[in-house]
């Protein structure tokens, strides 16, 4: 498996993922059932970092449900960095997702570092960083 999944800080309100070395489509399974079940542990909001900056994914509609079949009531913001290169693409993906999960996209912001993106749910969503 190449992928890394953690809680991003010590309130346990952030959980990171992100894939490593040569990813595979069987790591964003992984992960997705990974991550419900890090949020089930816990009673308030959980939101993600996804860095999808080493992977090159198409997603497929059977993906697509998949991420929609596992996403807790808990689930927050999800913030996926990205390349700039990328962005285009990863809208467009966005809003595909949207239409056949709207749980699993529902909330989806992009950033391009770890630490833009911990910026921003400072800032948005209150989360804490010690």
């Amino acid at each position: 498996m190449s992928h890394l999944i953690q809680w991003d800080n010590e309130e346990k309100t952030v959980v990171f993922q992100q894939y490593t070395d040569n990813p595979v489509k069987d790591d964003l399974y992984y992960l997705a059932e990974k991550s419900a079940t890090m949020l089930k542990s816990v009673l308030h909001t959980v939101h993600l970092i996804i860095d999808e900056r080493t992977i090159k994914l198409t997603l497929t509609s059977t993906d697509i449900k998949f991420l929609e079949k596992n996403v807790p009531a808990n689930q927050g913001a999800v913030v996926v960095l990205v390349n700039k290169n990328d962005m285009t693409y990863k809208k467009y993906v966005q809003d595909f997702g949207e239409k056949l999960a709207p749980n699993a996209f529902v909330e989806t912001y992009f950033a391009t570092t770890p630490e833009e993106a911990r910026q921003f749910l400072q800032e948005h969503f209150d989360v804490h960083y010690p």
